[in-house]
């Protein structure tokens, strides 16, 4: 029993040959993955001091209002979307145990009812164990393949954060297109009642038409209009962004501050640079690359035959020994063996190995992964691509947007409104027609909603940018930014 004692545990310890530490280190990546951390990306420094916006140059605004960093915590914390990231993540792990330890071993027993008959005694029952034991580069492969699937979960995971982190941005900017679409509404509404009491007192004085007047009632009656439309969007716009928090879509979000005018630059060569370095959906595809080439040096392998360790121990079960009758001349009982009566015990070590004979099998597994590693290389290079014009767009339409509101706010609404004063105090002292005011107040309007709207525009295209570098290009007052390491 001593010699079986020994080889059980010996085969008990070979359940660990398989054993990795790929599962300890990755395990620190997905400790890493559970949390958000905050970085911030500073932005590039000019080529000689600072200049004006020229060429591939942009300035932005670099400071999100207080709410919105708020709101992005919240959604980071409780998005849904980003649970089930992570728990991708946490469930590819616990492949990592499962591919790299040895296969159960196998028990047999046997009973024999017609007992195999030896010298020693009857064979009437066998116990046998066995283990398989692969090349432990093949389990080293496995397990570093397992690794490189958690790590592109980890950074998909990162995109879904960095997604989830620009669509609070768009559903706050919506919010905040909308609040001031109410505010201006409602100041040119008062504007209008203070115009109507001046076109009732030309009226009066018959310096107009009553047509005036009837023209200003519908021109409020078309603000309410607006005002409920507006309204409406805001509704839309705070559900999308409670969705994203996991709260109720009616939690009430209160009116949005006016957004921060400060400025800084960037070049949009470095912008690129940044997406081809920390975008998460080229690092996921990285991952990928690196598991398929290790799939294609495990399927070089396949060759290599795995070896089979066993142990068998054979039950004896004595029988009676033959007697020889006694000898009558000598009336003497000659001497005998009674070993058969005994019924020893016999045990034997084990060992085989699979022949790998069907290559048609192994070869078709190795073409696979080499296909395998193609079709990533171009996924690889089309989301190369994709980033590379999302960056370009989103960094023109910035470029756009911020012309128009710097055009708008320095040139058009101020002319606009100088317009419409003199429009005014010409129709007062009755030397202009009423129509050139409502046109030159529709104008007004017109134009101080579009710097608005140009604004978020421009913010929702830099979440968009940021979003593709894989990185945030803000910062909350002087705190850090906080996005998706």
């Amino acid at each position: 029993m001593q010699q079986i004692t020994i080889i059980a545990t010996g085969l008990a310890i070979l359940l660990g040959v398989g054993c990795s530490d790929s599962y300890s280190t990755t395990k620190q990546d997905v400790s890493l993955a559970q949390q958000w951390q905050r970085r911030r990306v500073s932005p590039p420094p000019p080529a000689h001091g600072p200049s004006p916006t020229t060429g591939n140059r942009v300035r932005l605004a670099p400071r999100d209002p207080e709410g919105l960093v708020e709101y992005t915590m919240l959604a980071l914390e409780r998005n849904p979307a980003i649970a089930g990231a992570l728990a991708d993540v946490e469930a590819k792990l616990e492949r990592i145990p499962q591919v790299t330890s040895l296969e159960d071993p196998m028990l047999r027993l046997v009973a024999r009812p017609e007992p195999i008959q030896t010298a020693a005694g009857d064979i009437v029952f066998t116990l046998a164990a066995s283990q398989k034991i692969p090349l432990p580069k093949k389990l080293d492969l496995k397990g570093k393949m397992a690794a490189e699937d958690v790590r592109e979960a980890i950074e998909r995971l990162n995109a879904v954060r960095l997604r989830i982190i620009a669509d609070v941005q768009h559903a706050y900017y919506r919010i905040y297109v909308s609040d001031r679409a109410i505010e201006i509404t409602q100041q040119n509404a008062a504007l209008l009642l203070e115009l109507e009491r001046v076109a009732s007192a030309q009226f009066e004085v018959g310096k107009a038409d009553q047509q005036d007047v009837l023209r200003i009632q519908t021109e409020l009656s078309e603000l309410d209009n607006a005002l409920i439309r507006y309204r409406g969007q805001r509704v839309s716009a705070v559900a999308a962004i409670n969705q994203l928090m996991d709260r109720t879509t009616t939690t009430d979000i209160g009116t949005l501050p006016p957004l921060d005018g400060d400025m800084f630059d960037a070049r949009v060569e470095e912008l690129l640079e940044l997406g081809k370095r920390h975008n998460p959906e080229l690092a996921a595809l990285a991952h990928r690359s690196r598991r398929d080439q290790l799939g294609a040096n495990l399927a070089d392998l396949s060759y290599v035959p795995d070896v089979t360790l066993g142990f068998e121990w054979n039950h004896a079960d004595g029988r009676a020994p033959f007697v020889p009758p006694v000898n009558p001349q000598t009336r003497v009982r000659p001497p005998y063996n009674d070993a058969s009566a005994q019924g020893d015990d016999n045990w034997a070590l084990t060992i085989g190995v699979n022949l790998p004979i069907w290559a048609q099998r192994n070869e078709a597994a190795r073409r696979e992964a080499l296909k395998r590693i193609e079709a990533t290389d171009d996924d690889r290079r089309s989301m190369q691509r994709m980033i590379e014009f999302r960056i370009h767009d989103a960094w023109a339409r910035i470029e756009t947007d911020r012309s128009s509101v710097e055009l708008l706010e320095t040139t058009i609404i101020p002319q606009a409104r100088q317009s419409y004063d003199a429009s005014l105090l010409a129709y007062q002292e009755g030397t202009e027609k009423f129509i050139t005011v409502i046109d030159n107040w529709r104008k007004l309007l017109l134009f101080e909603l579009m710097k608005h709207r140009d604004t978020a525009s421009m913010q929702t295209a830099l979440a968009d940018l940021q979003r593709e570098i894989g990185a945030s290009l803000v910062s909350p007052g002087n705190d850090e930014s906080k996005v998706a390491s």
